[in-house]
């Protein structure tokens, strides 16, 4: 199985035997936020194989690089509760 990645080290898909998988990001395939859609392409024919959709995994803690220091941000998300002071 190989990447397909940029010079910049983005992943365009994956190449594994003889299939060509490539993620999709056309409404029409299914693409909306929280939606990852992947198509697999035969390579000798050229023909679609198989679309399959996915839910996005939600990043919960988010890396921050900030004068060469590594900080962990995370979501806080209001319950509706507010903490009562004794």
């Amino acid at each position: 199985m190989s990447e397909l990645r940029c010079d910049n080290g983005i992943l365009f898909g994956i190449l594994d035997e003889d299939v060509v998988e490539v993620r999709c990001k056309s409404n029409f395939c299914g693409h909306r936020a929280g939606v990852i859609v992947l198509h697999r392409f035969s390579t000798k024919t050229g023909e679609l194989v198989s679309t399959n959709k996915f839910k996005d995994p939600i990043r919960k803690r988010e890396e921050v690089k900030k004068n060469g220091a590594t900080n962990l941000r995370s979501a806080v998300r209001h319950s509706g509760h507010q903490a009562q002071s004794a």
